[in-house]
């Protein structure tokens, strides 16, 4: 794992140096530069993680046997053996035995065409000399990161937004579409970063530069759920399920350094352990997080150490309290790149984790691809109520309008929890509910003037709607693509690589292999969500490796007690950036309505989330901006 970093147009050494060492964290172990003045001026450079081939043949930047193409890679491919076998026989060559060699062979043999190739996560630029051309691209779901920008130097492409920050190649100025969407989402959707002018290559996307001119091209996406006709037996799909469950487990313990696993005691987690152990025949290190009394109801250690026992791993437990977030809280903040509303659980896992192994296992994307997040189920059973409220007249929806008020008011409720308002709009409409912090209306009140009446940015359903497929056959396949595209891309992901490369940790998410990802989309609403219970054919499909009690446990997110930190250890924080004197000087929120979130949440009537969202954001102003 690594990061990487390409100018195009200019050949400077000492800026190249600076990235670098802004980049230290995701590479500790080498680093380097490289520059060409011939030609069109490039500089490259890397900094590199060592996990495969640890001799100095796998350095970075890294130039081609023939001397003609360089890359700087960042990422693992976990098929790069066979492909090395394949290119060998076509007359390739190698000096290390490093994927990265195997990257740029296969860019020589194959060109843009690689990508198709490759099995992993990844994010890479090559320059060729001949051509005079750059090439990047990103994997197919975007586990690793790629930036991009045209300065006034030229192109420049790098992991993180802080190294086109160090190398003075972007401005430290706010995209308010970004901002727009940061607060619906509690994270930024690409290719919108939160700096202007700066973008976020797409999942499944290639960039190429030549002659000045930036193209880019989609290589592969999530595909449309299988018709029917096309079915295997449901025996017959637990079996293939189970097959690639193992294969994409046993790719990613891969490594010449030692592998481990998060454990949170949820069945994604304890899968991976489950499976890592019963390949590797090794006692695997697991790590998970817990809390003092003030988490007490949301600790999961209990059900970590029953797979631990089961597993007979080496598990370390971590307890957190608020002193020692407030303590870090700076060290969070100048990690996540972009702001996030999420992250810190991730944050302190993969501190502990880092202590004793280089590689960790994640149990990230099994909700996503298995129907396990409740808007899966909720949003199947409201469908067909949506098209029949739809064609219901309209007198009788003012009727249940009407009725659901009175109701509301009878029982001490507010008007909003009307059903109706759920039933109406269309499907995306409905999503986006279950997916939004802030909605439009609530943004235009949060807004201060100058932003409120701005016509320069798009409604955040604008953001989704590109991903929606007309051939999905159903609404779980439909949140299913929204999910991956989605939330899991834009928060999930990108917080995992910020907050583990953060502690020079690299972290592997078997579950979104492509090819298991290819498989379980077309899988049949009915086989995930079975008689009320979530990733059945998941668990099935693991129903020998793990105790009934963790198959069968409900579902729980890797929560921390956030809410009773900020009204207390963080409070301090809390106040300081959400007083009047703050929001003004930094003019984008009315200072009367932050103000009235601020004593909504401190009197128990508010959402964390909301103000939480609104600190973060003061926070990494302050470190990025400021």
């Amino acid at each position: 794992m690594c990061g990487l970093f390409a100018l195009v147009g200019a050949a400077d050494a000492a800026l190249g140096r600076r990235v670098a060492d802004c980049l230290h964290h995701r590479g500790p172990d080498d680093s380097g530069v490289w520059t060409s003045a011939s030609g069109t001026a490039v500089t490259m450079a890397s900094t590199r993680l060592s996990i495969i081939d640890l001799s100095p043949g796998g350095h970075m930047p890294m130039l081609s046997a023939d001397g003609r193409m360089v890359i700087v890679y960042n990422g693992e491919v976990y098929n790069f053996r066979e492909l090395r076998e394949e290119l060998e026989g076509l007359g390739e060559r190698f000096q290390s035995h490093s994927d990265t060699e195997v990257v740029l062979a296969a860019y020589r043999c194959w060109g843009a065409q690689c990508v198709q190739r490759l099995r992993g996560m990844f994010a890479f630029a090559i320059w060729e000399m001949d051509k005079q051309q750059l090439f990047a691209a990103r994997d197919r779901l975007g586990i690793k990161p790629l930036y991009w920008t045209e300065s006034p130097r030229g192109l420049a492409v790098a992991s993180e937004l802080k190294g086109l920050l160090a190398g003075g190649l972007a401005s430290r100025e706010l995209d308010l579409q970004a901002l727009h969407h940061y607060l619906t989402f509690y994270s930024v959707p690409p290719p919108h970063t939160m700096l202007a002018g700066v973008q976020a290559l797409l999942p499944g996307h290639s960039l190429t530069w030549q002659a000045g001119r930036v193209t880019m091209q989609k290589y592969w996406d999530v595909p449309a759920s299988a018709v029917p006709s096309q079915r295997m037996e449901y025996e017959e799909a637990r079996r293939e399920l189970r097959r690639l469950l193992e294969e994409t487990i046993r790719l990613r313990m891969i490594a010449d350094v030692p592998v481990g696993a998060f454990l949170s005691g949820g069945m994604d987690s304890s899968a991976v352990v489950a499976l890592m152990t019963r390949i590797s025949g090794a006692r695997l290190k697991t790590f998970s997080v817990g809390f003092q009394a003030e988490g007490r109801s949301i600790d999961e250690r209990s059900y970590a150490r029953l797979v631990a026992a089961h597993c007979d791993t080496d598990h370390t437990e971590v307890l957190v309290d608020g002193v020692q977030v407030a303590a870090q809280l700076a060290q969070f903040v100048r990690a996540m790149d972009q702001p996030t509303g999420d992250g810190l659980n991730t944050f302190l896992v993969s501190q502990a984790a880092a202590q004793h192994v280089k590689v960790a296992l994640s149990g990230l994307g099994a909700d996503e691809l298995f129907a396990g997040y409740h808007q899966f189920r909720y949003l199947q059973q409201a469908e067909p109520w949506a098209r029949w409220w739809q064609q219901t007249p309209q007198w009788l929806q003012a009727v249940a309008r009407s009725g659901s008020r009175l109701g509301a008011a009878a029982a001490g409720r507010p008007a909003i929890a009307e059903v109706p308002a759920w039933l109406s709009g269309d499907f995306l409409s409905r999503y986006l509910r279950t997916r939004t912090l802030y909605d439009e209306d609530g943004k235009l009140r949060l807004y201060a003037d100058k932003l409120r009446h701005s016509r320069n940015v798009a409604g955040s359903a604008d953001a989704l709607t590109a991903y929606l497929d007309a051939n999905d056959a159903d609404v779980v396949a439909k949140v299913t693509r929204l999910e991956l595209k989605g939330y899991m891309a834009h928060m999930l992901l990108r917080d995992t690589d910020a907050m583990s490369m953060a502690h020079s940790l690299e972290v592997r998410v078997p579950w979104i292999d492509h090819k298991l990802v290819e498989f379980a989309v077309g899988l049949p609403a009915e086989w995930k969500l079975r008689g009320g219970q979530p990733k059945a054919i998941f668990a099935d499909a693991l129903a020998d490796v793990l105790p009934r009690t963790v198959l069968r446990r409900r579902k729980q997110g890797f929560e921390i007690p956030l809410a009773t930190w900020l009204r207390n250890e963080l409070r301090g924080v809390l106040e300081d950036t959400l007083a009047p004197a703050t929001v003004l000087r930094r003019g984008l929120f009315n200072v009367q309505r932050v103000q009235q979130l601020h004593a909504d949440f401190v009197a128990g009537r508010g959402a964390y989330m909301r103000v939480w969202a609104l600190v973060i954001l003061e926070l990494w102003q302050r470190e990025n901006l400021d």
